[in-house]
């Protein structure tokens, strides 16, 4: 068989249509990618066999793959996972996998420890993120272990310590509504799932905590106390104490605080503050 006609694709000018002439008829064959077309140098009334089309056609599905991986890369820099991961979701072959991801490598398109590189700092530079949760992050991405290392190595424990500090600080205003310790549990559970170390979180706790006056402990006492106490109204008051003690005790207020905020939300209620 022979090819009869050669014609362009109406919606993208850099793919063509093959037609082939068999038992004196016209008839469409496939379609390929322009460097597929010039690299098998086809024309009309080129000669071909089965196993030439074979030819083409396994080459322009590596092509087609290769095309796919340009797009996807043009949006942001990806990790060879999330290429390899876009091409299985668009069904390409195995064989077109590899030669894409082989291809863009040598190109330096996809570059892993460049990626690890990059993504450390955009993340330390722009979320809340701690190594931790970075490291992670790579890892789950495929990324090896030597350049997570390498790339981690730029996030100094100075700069780690002072990401806590100042997210330790911002939240200092709700010691206004809860103990010291509840913030606390709260804080250390939310730094832990954003990557922070232990060892970094209990340094900044003590840098920023140390600077908590009792008075601001007593006074997250004494409004929590001023929303229990009217609650258990319809309680004895020997249980309407014991319930509001209980509650502060729970929220982590010491229980000296407790009682002097209790006898304080008493009297209030005996003047009808």
């Amino acid at each position: 068989m022979k090819i009869k006609r050669i014609s362009t694709q109406k919606k993208n000018n850099e793919r063509f249509n093959i037609y082939i002439e068999r038992d004196g008829k016209e008839e469409y064959a496939f379609a390929v990618d322009v460097d597929i077309l010039i690299k098998y140098n086809l024309e009309r009334d080129k000669e071909i066999d089965d196993d030439f089309v074979k030819e083409v056609l396994t080459a322009e599905e590596e092509q087609k793959a290769y095309r796919l991986s340009l797009n996807h890369l043009s949006y942001r820099m990806r990790a060879t996972s999330e290429v390899e991961t876009h091409l299985i979701e668009k069904e390409m072959p195995e064989h077109a996998i590899k030669h894409a991801i082989q291809r863009l490598t040598e190109q330096k398109y996809i570059d892993d420890q460049q990626f690890a590189l990059a993504y450390t700092a955009t993340k330390k530079a722009t979320t809340p993120q701690g190594p931790g949760r970075i490291r992670r992050d790579l890892a789950a991405l495929k990324i090896k272990k030597e350049y997570i290392d390498e790339a981690l190595r730029q996030f100094s424990e100075e700069e780690e310590l002072e990401k806590v500090v100042k997210f330790l600080r911002q939240k200092q205003k709700e010691l206004a509504r809860r103990s010291v310790r509840e913030l606390k549990q709260k804080l250390q559970q939310t730094l832990m799932q954003r990557g922070f170390s232990s060892e970094v979180t209990q340094q900044a706790f003590q840098i920023v905590f140390e600077e908590v006056e009792v008075d601001a402990e007593e006074e997250a006492a004494l409004y929590q106390a001023r929303k229990y106490y009217p609650k258990y109204h319809k309680l004895e008051p020997f249980a309407r104490e014991q319930k509001t003690k209980q509650a502060l005790v729970r929220k982590g207020f010491p229980y000296a605080v407790v009682a002097s905020v209790l006898e304080q939300v008493k009297q209030e209620e005996e003047e009808g503050i």
